[in-house]
């Protein structure tokens, strides 16, 4: 089959190269639509149901909203896992699905459950939008160009550009789409509020409850249906709708005795009111409003990022004058900065590539019909990543390497070049064009199998790739998919294209010239292998001494999960103290703000959130911020004498500037992506979660200070936090029931003057044109903070009295938690670490030793270690079972091309010291082992053989025509140590620049390219040196072999 293949190519030449020409244009197509991403997203698979509730208590809204709704989630089919978060009126339950649940069905089931939980009266559950943990791909900022100074004035700003944002801003951007939610934090809507006093209400005996029903009374407008008259009809319709706050100010509340009426204005003020919010957001330092558009789940982040700044652009020419919009967050940057390292490494790498070409085939010809198989199978592999949907990212296409991908076509080139040197040479004269036909197909074919045999084993060893599962499964398996695409490409292409192109560019007198190189390879080379000839057992002790010496360097490497994505930005995380205000927290945000932007000039800008959003996706207290640092280009940054900063030297200084300028904060420093990544899979911000489960909140809080205590002192412990926010003050007022009965009081009554004095309750409208402003009864700031005031709160009594809250309740303050966690429906708690300078798995180990030393942990509690070191273990014990899978794949691989056991062991040693050439380079780079080095591994393991294949082909050759030992040896390695050294330094060159590559993204690509590297060179080394010798020393049992190699 393949024979016949190869013989249409070469004579049927013009068929081939219309095919050529359909796969280019249909590959730059294909790039052209093909889905472009930073990383494959690999958040799990998730459903939030966010209950609001005014007014309880965590721990209360725990007992009633959170657990029942938790109980409910269980047994659901598909449920991998489910936590929860309950903090001051809202609870959120977080339901895990397996990857393989659909979204939909997911939500489905959810909502049939949830609908079967008995919530209290005036909770209101919903899910979450159906976003992913990359879900926040774009945010901006509204603002006004001259920003007031005073308080009030900056107020009425405020309230306008939210008002901008909810009428004019978030409807046009909910259009786009892709876009699944757009969130808002900051500002103050804008409402009028009614604010009583209760002095007054207290000497008209007016209740808080008349107020409400007198205004719900009136703010309406009703249907009298239609009247006929004549020939016509006309509506009827009554208005009563309030339009200004003069109309509130008139609505009559009560009619007393004398017949005096009293309205609302004779007991209250109405004026523009702020509404109790539950977060906020800053941009360089002033408070301000943030929009954060929410991409749908599955929808291409670039793509939808890049249409939501269309729209942008096309709303900010619309808004009113002095008003301004400002993108601050756009995922496209980052997409864009990931695909031009991408983009400058495949260049690079096929530069260098076709350089070796040119240096080591000794044939410009053959080097130009090689390196055109480059682009060639790149546009294969677009042609099919397309209708796979495989999206092209930092995963998927920065794991190429052209140096193994044209591997075949430069041993069918090389041995082509020979072939026809050797005629030319025997016949004493140049080829007729088809005699040069003829003998480019009798190379190829006598080529075939090993170069066939040897792209067909690196496409096999990913195939296990593909059993992996989660995370690591979501972030390899592409890159696994689109390696294996382009190796098939190129092998296609080896046996169609090459030998197509060969027949039209080779020249019939094709000299088969020693490169200068070659030359000088040679005179090292030859004397190195005849030492090792003659002295066997030293050559073959070192070899194993040298196993040996790999395992014991990996042993002693550390491990981390997957390298740090450098996102050129960065995301801290603020505690403040639990007790802080929300005014307290945008203080201290403003300022934090301006510090960063005065002492640091890499900074561009500087934006936060404050608190909880108006769609609980990211529930935090109020005194937590994620203040988000957005760097100018690398190539802006100044320079620290003779070099520029790192990002860690950065993170570490403004973290102490931070703390000199602002003490009481806390501060984990991350980047956007990593941070919700980690929140996402683990329900923490952090690289490390050390969680503590128990029943009393107390208790954990006490643990988790001590391991705190103890983690701190670890090295490479950089921020150590603890998530259980401390016990806030809560200002209790409990009924007594004797005193309501002496007074005629009602129960209801007393909860109500409570809920809308110091809650407010929203009690209608006032419309402005297509957009509408809650009107809301409720006390003014000054006499919410009063408590003599609170005291003095009228309560309606039986027979048109009221009575002061003080004479029938107790007030009290007592501590309550800011928070509670749940887990597995378990209470936890969890010490967050993010380490600096440390791999995870060697830090776990000193820490968790440390704490089982120091930390006693009480019956009916438990510590588990969460973050990526439960990722990492995983994984690793998920790898132990690939790994044997790969090598046997090899195994049965070089079995298949040479039918002979003895053969297929000796090749199969290549993959050892290939190892240990990819520990050493880890080891010489600093890089720990990574899930990303660990695919490197298995990819060595199928590239290592490669050489091996091609020299055992050879010596197998020579054997059929009588030679044997020594004299075998030397003439095949003389022969083939070109193509040997070709396909190693192709391939490491291709490697090279991920290597060495600084841009943003390349932290995920070095430990996979540093391994292979690595590898590469010790095995190549095994392959010229060991594998002779090997062969020598078991001659013997080598004389059974497969026809198949040769034929």
């Amino acid at each position: 089959m393949i024979n016949k293949i190869i013989h249409f190519s070469v004579f049927h030449r013009n068929i081939i190269f219309v095919m050529i020409a359909f796969l280019v244009f249909g590959g730059i197509y294909s790039f052209q639509h093909l889905p472009i991403d930073a990383v494959p997203d690999i958040t799990n698979n998730q459903v939030q149901i966010n209950t609001i509730i005014e007014g309880l208590a965590p721990e209360e809204i725990e007992r009633t909203i959170t657990f029942p709704v938790e109980s409910s989630m269980r047994g659901i089919a598909g449920v991998e896992q489910v936590r929860s978060i309950t903090r001051f009126g809202l609870s959120q339950v977080t339901v895990v699905f397996k990857d393989s649940v659909d979204i939909y069905r997911a939500r489905q089931l959810v909502a049939e459950r949830l609908q079967g939980v008995l919530l209290p009266s005036g909770a209101e559950a919903g899910l979450g939008p159906i976003s992913s943990g990359l879900g926040e791909i774009y945010q901006y900022i509204i603002d006004y160009e001259n920003i007031e100074s005073d308080p009030e004035k900056r107020l009425k700003q405020l309230m306008e550009i939210k008002a901008i944002q909810d009428w004019f801003v978030k409807p046009r951007l909910l259009t786009v789409e892709g876009v699944a939610e757009v969130n808002t934090s900051g500002g103050f809507e804008k409402q009028y509020h009614v604010q009583p006093d209760p002095r007054k209400m207290a000497n008209y005996r007016v209740n808080f409850s008349e107020i409400l029903l007198a205004l719900q009374k009136v703010n309406r407008n009703v249907g009298g249906g239609y009247i006929e008259q004549t020939a016509e009809q006309f509506l009827v319709q009554g208005v009563g709708l309030l339009k200004t706050p003069e109309d509130i100010k008139h609505v009559p509340v009560k009619t007393l005795d004398n017949f005096s009426v009293v309205t609302v204005g004779d007991i209250a003020q109405v004026r523009l009111g702020k509404d109790l919010r539950t977060g906020s957001a800053t941009y360089d330092g002033n408070e301000s409003v943030l929009g954060t558009i929410m991409m749908l789940l599955g929808e291409n982040s670039r793509t939808v990022a890049i249409r939501a700044d269309e729209k942008i652009i096309e709303i900010n020419k619309t808004l009113p004058k002095g008003v301004f919009i400002k993108t601050v967050y756009n995922r496209s940057d980052l997409v864009n900065a990931t695909l031009g390292t991408v983009e400058h490494n495949l260049l690079f790498g096929a530069g260098l590539v076709v350089i070796v070409l040119l240096f080591l085939l000794g044939n410009i010809r053959a080097a130009i019909v090689t390196a055109l198989t480059i682009p060639f199978a790149l546009l294969f592999t677009f042609l099919i990543m397309k209708p796979l949907g495989i999206s092209g990212n930092l995963m998927s296409l920065g794991a190429l390497d052209f140096g193994i991908i044209v591997d075949g076509t430069v041993i069918v080139m090389d041995n082509c070049v020979r072939y026809i040197h050797d005629k030319t040479k025997s016949l004493g004269r140049k080829l007729s064009p088809e005699e040069l036909k003829n003998a480019i197909y009798e190379a190829t074919v006598e080529i075939r199998m090993a170069a066939g045999f040897g792209e067909l084993i690196i496409v096999m060893v990913f195939l296990p790739v593909f059993a992996l599962t989660g995370i690591e499964g979501k972030m390899f398996i592409p890159m696994a998919a689109t390696f294996g695409i382009a190796v098939i490409g190129a092998l296609i292409l080896s046996f169609t294209a090459a030998p197509a192109l060969a027949s039209l560019i080779l020249s019939g007198s094709a000299e088969d010239k020693e490169p200068r190189v070659m030359i000088w390879a040679q005179r090292f080379y030859i004397p190195l292998l005849e030492k090792a000839i003659a002295k066997r057992q030293r050559t073959i002790g070192i070899a194993i001494a040298s196993v040996f010496l790999g395992l014991i360097l990996f042993a002693t490497r550390g491990a981390e999960f997957l390298p740090q994505l450098s996102e050129g930005s960065f995301a801290f995380h603020m505690i403040r103290p639990v007790n802080a205000s929300l005014s307290q927290s945008v203080d201290y945000q403003n300022k934090a703000d301006k510090l960063i932007k005065e002492h640091f000039p890499e900074v561009d800008h500087v934006f936060s959130r404050i608190g909880t959003s108006e769609v609980a996706t990211d529930p935090m207290g109020v005194n937590v911020s994620d203040t988000y640092i957005m760097l100018k280009a690398r190539d802006e940054w100044e320079r620290n004498g003779l070099f520029k900063k790192t990002y860690q030297e950065l993170v570490d200084e403004m973290v102490k500037v931070l703390e000199e300028n602002l003490p009481g904060q806390n501060y984990l420093a991350s980047q956007p992506i990593q941070m919700r990544f980690n929140e996402l899979l683990e329900g923490t911000r952090a690289d490390v979660a050390v969680k503590i489960f128990g029943p009393d909140l107390d208790v954990n809080m006490d643990l988790s200070k001590k391991i705190q205590a103890a983690v701190s002192t670890v090295p490479g412990a950089g921020d150590v936090e603890v998530d259980l926010a401390g016990k806030s003050p809560v200002l209790r007022i409990e009924p007594k029931d004797v005193l309501l009965k002496s007074y005629g009081a009602n129960l209801g009554e007393v909860l109500d003057t409570i809920s809308v004095a110091l809650g407010g309750e929203e009690v209608g409208y006032i419309y402005e044109g297509d957009r509408k402003f809650p009107i809301v009864v409720r006390l003014s700031e000054e006499d919410r903070g009063d408590l003599d005031r609170i005291k003095e709160l009228p309560v309606g009594l039986s027979g048109n009295a009221t009575t002061a809250l003080s004479a029938i309740t107790d007030l009290s303050f007592q501590e309550t938690f800011g928070s509670v966690n749940r887990e597995n429906s378990s209470r936890r708690s969890a010490v967050l670490v993010n380490l600096r300078g440390r791999d995870v798995e060697s830090f776990v180990e000193e820490a968790r030793a440390k704490v089982e030393k120091e930390v006693q942990i009480p019956e009916g509690y438990f510590v588990e270690w969460g973050g990526n070191f439960k990722n990492l273990n995983k994984a690793k014990s998920r790898l132990l079972i690939l790994m044997p899978i790969a090598l046997g794949l090899v195994l049965l691989m070089i079995y298949a091309a040479f039918g002979s056991v003895p053969q297929t062991l000796l090749i199969f040693t290549c993959v050892p010291l290939a190892l240990v050439g990819g520990v050493v380079n880890l080891m010489i780079l600093g890089l720990p082992f990574s899930i990303s080095a660990g695919i490197g591994f298995i990819a060595l393991s199928g590239i290592a053989v490669l050489n091996g294949v091609v020299l055992m082909n050879y010596f197998n050759q020579l054997r059929l025509q009588g030679m044997s030992g020594v004299e075998l040896v030397r003439k095949a390695t003389a022969i083939r140590l070109r193509p040997v050294l070709m396909t190693a330094l192709v391939a490491i060159f291709g490697f090279v620049p991920m290597m060495i590559s600084s841009g943003i993204g390349s932290e995920v690509q070095r430990p996979l390219a540093t391994v292979v590297i690595g590898g590469i060179i010790s095995s190549t080394l095994l392959t010229l040196v060991v594998l002779p010798v090997l062969y020598l020393v078991f001659e013997k049992h080598m004389t059974k072999f497969s026809m198949k190699v040769n034929h």
